[in-house]
């Protein structure tokens, strides 16, 4: 939904402060962003989860997990955490819990690129309360907390409200893509079809991007994303006005039993785009991949 322009908002953009709740979490982030730019551009050795050569891990990924892991734990040690270096999963999802990537993009750590992000968001009582992402490399940090809005930092520290953009023909949309690989997906022929005005084959925070009305959606075809690929990010995109959905059209249910989404995930900045999407992908055979 379009949130209007007026003086309220006006003001809300230039006068906006985060919670001292947010505080601690954006503190988090940066603190755990600043582990990764430790690691950035060295030359480190590299390990594959369950023999997968596509799904890498790194001692940035392990230190950075660590970190996060304690400092929330000192914060807040009721609640659980679920991150991706951990093996310890929670069984009861009617408690709070943190949902953290600490390194999300480790390809792109590793190719030195710029694409890597920190993710931190809170799952609380059937509700995303809190999403904060980082990426360090770029200087760009993104926050949302439930039914406050969506904010970007800027250089002079000061928050801006941001907001999906108008778009509602694909054909007008600009469409964020994976960056080309040697990898061939099964949803890779979707995106093919997709008549979008552009195609920006990036890696780059893409989720903030629509959010802040850079492009209007993107098609995961990655079947390995998992419940800490999403929830900071899918609180800053409905934040700011946009929607998130798997490919069968249905929200995201962080309280099934697996951590890897079964189907693939669609972000948009408004439910026109998104189902403009789903009629394409109806007409191709998605079949999921063995888990």
């Amino acid at each position: 939904m379009q949130r209007p322009r007026n003086s309220e908002t006006n003001q809300k953009m230039s006068n906006h402060r985060p919670s001292d709740f947010a505080k601690r979490i954006i503190k988090l982030a940066e603190e755990t962003g600043a582990i990764l730019m430790s690691y950035y551009k060295k030359d480190i050795a590299v390990d594959s989860k369950n023999d997968d050569v596509f799904d890498p891990v790194t001692i940035a990924d392990r230190e950075a997990d660590a970190h996060v892991r304690r400092r929330l734990g000192e914060m807040f040690p009721e609640d659980e955490i679920l991150s991706e270096e951990n093996d310890h999963i929670p069984a009861d999802y009617s408690k709070r819990i943190w949902m953290v990537d600490p390194l999300d993009g480790t390809k792109e750590f590793l190719k030195h690129t710029d694409g890597f992000s920190v993710h931190i968001g809170l799952w609380s009582q059937g509700k995303i309360l809190l999403g904060v992402v980082l990426a360090p490399a770029l200087g760009r940090l993104f926050y949302a907390e439930l039914g406050e809005g969506a904010y970007e930092r800027m250089s002079d520290s000061t928050f801006r409200l941001i907001h999906v953009s108008s778009v509602k023909k694909l054909e007008e949309a600009r469409l964020l893509t994976r960056t080309p690989s040697s990898e061939r997906r099964p949803l890779d022929p979707v995106v093919d079809q997709l008549q979008a005005r552009e195609k920006d084959p990036s890696s780059k925070i893409k989720i903030c991007r629509i959010a802040c009305g850079e492009a209007e959606a993107t098609l995961h075809t990655n079947f390995r994303l998992s419940k800490w690929d999403t929830l900071a990010p899918e609180l800053i995109l409905t934040e700011a006005g946009g929607i998130m959905a798997d490919i069968d059209g249905k929200p995201l249910d962080y309280t099934q039993a697996s951590l890897r989404w079964e189907r693939s995930i669609i972000a948009a900045n408004n439910r026109e785009i998104l189902d403009q999407i789903l009629a394409v992908s109806k007409n191709i055979n998605l079949a999921v991949p063995a888990q």
